[in-house]
């Protein structure tokens, strides 16, 4: 009787140590999951700014693209820059006013 008990509590002591090591080796497998989500939300949080600057870097080119345009498009380029220029006034009178 002393004997199969023995046995039992060393089978519970086996399994305690490799339910232990199991779970060190997942809190570690968690800990490189955390780092590596946090490595990734870094990298879409730079991909997002990068992507702004892209975007206003386009809006840079149409407008210039608008302005200096080719002589066919010249009619159109200043007309463009005519309606800026009364929005612009506009926009000054209203802050006056």
């Amino acid at each position: 009787m002393a004997n199969e008990l023995q046995q039992t509590l060393a089978r519970i002591i086996n399994k305690s140590n490799i339910l232990i090591e199991k779970y060190h080796a997942l809190e570690q497998a968690n800990q490189a999951l955390a780092t590596r989500n946090e490595q990734l939300l870094d990298d879409i949080e730079q991909m997002k700014k990068n992507n702004e600057l892209m975007r206003q870097e386009i809006e840079y080119l149409k407008m210039a693209r608008v302005i200096a345009p080719d002589i066919d498009n010249l009619d159109h380029a200043k007309a463009t820059i005519s309606k800026m220029v009364r929005d612009i006034d506009k926009c000054i009178s209203q802050l006056n006013g």
